[in-house]
């Protein structure tokens, strides 16, 4: 279906971006903006960083289409095109932990029931670090299968206190109809959604500016804490402990490669309480632990550390189908 979008005067394209289903009227003497989805944007992009609203949201949603699934040990990796094409333009590499809501239902559901030539829209924070390789690869905190029939709108922003989005173009009137969880399936409560990136289902809205809505749903997107995460700082409570039992692992396996000494990266890492996602296709790895995460390549020398850029002295590589990397990377990782 063919689909149009007729702006007025100098309103930003973050306006124009926003669903809507009926004229919202701007200014007195102005004509009314009809805003639809206009065909000329790629659904998939981010929003530009020009627009100074942006800097308040933290989290990015990428959206495609699933060309291929595959099981691997603790995820799966789901490949995606934009739908026009063949090429791959996006890996989500989906864990267990993340929140897989279809928007049809609004029910929660498993990867085993993603389905090929769906439409995905996953959410990440925008300081995950990431591989600057293409396609790139995407570790979604919340994935959403996209009704194919649209009977009902999504909207991604920051809400301040008057849960009015970051854009200015809709405002929430919360009702005791209105389903509240963050993206980890727990129970929110109204003022936990203030000042925070939420994701809202809704149908109908108001002709204002900004457009209110009684959404249906709503997901708080909200980087997981230790106390979510189950983890305590085991290098404060039982540091000694911790470092002893560490150098003994590297007593036991490692070795030394031009004066680095290069150790075992998945037993160090589980045994200080990280998450390890394993991508073989693009032989990366991913740590995440609290507000920590890290992102490695074998073979090359660059990794990233939360939102920075860092070097080791040796790339990472595989020695008897483990991943060695250098002793120097201890030095953040505790």
């Amino acid at each position: 279906m063919k689909r149009s979008t007729k702006i007025v005067g100098t309103l930003s394209l973050a306006l124009v971006m926003t669903s809507a289903i009926s004229p919202i009227y701007a200014e007195k003497g102005q004509e009314p903006l009809i805003i639809e989805r206009s065909s000329s944007i790629p659904e998939h992009m981010t929003i530009s960083t020009k627009d100074s609203w942006e800097d308040k949201i933290n989290y990015i949603n990428f959206e495609g289409v699933v060309k291929e699934i595959k099981t691997q040990e603790g995820y799966v990796s789901v490949s995606l095109t934009d739908g026009k094409e063949d090429k791959i333009v996006a890996v989500f590499n989906i864990s267990d932990e993340a929140m897989i809501v279809d928007q049809a239902t609004k029910k929660i559901i498993k990867s085993s029931e993603l389905k090929e030539g769906k439409k995905l829209a996953g959410y990440y924070r925008k300081d995950m670090p990431m591989l600057m390789i293409y396609p790139p690869i995407i570790n979604p905190e919340l994935v959403i299968v996209k009704d194919e029939e649209e009977k009902d709108f999504i909207k991604h922003s920051n809400f301040d206190e008057e849960l009015i989005s970051a854009d200015n173009s809709l405002k929430l009137n919360i009702s005791e109809e209105t389903v509240i969880t963050n993206q980890y399936g727990e129970e929110c409560k109204e003022e936990e959604l203030y000042d925070e990136d939420l994701v809202v289902f809704y149908t109908i809205t108001t002709r204002s500016i900004p457009a209110q809505t009684n959404p249906s749903k709503i997901i708080v997107l909200k980087e997981q804490s230790e106390e979510n995460t189950g983890n305590t700082d085991d290098t404060e409570t039982g540091e000694g402990n911790v470092i002893d039992e560490i150098a003994e692992m590297i007593k036991a396996d490692s070795y030394k490669k031009e004066e680095t000494v290069m150790i075992p990266l998945r037993k160090i890492a589980e045994h200080l309480g990280y998450q390890i996602e394993w991508n073989n296709e693009n032989r990366s790895i991913i740590l995440s632990k609290g507000n920590v995460s890290f992102t490695i390549a074998i073979g090359k020398e660059d990794y990233g550390y939360n939102k920075s850029l860092r070097k080791f002295e040796q790339a990472p590589e595989i020695n008897n189908e483990k991943t060695y990397v250098p002793q120097s990377l201890l030095d953040i990782m505790k």
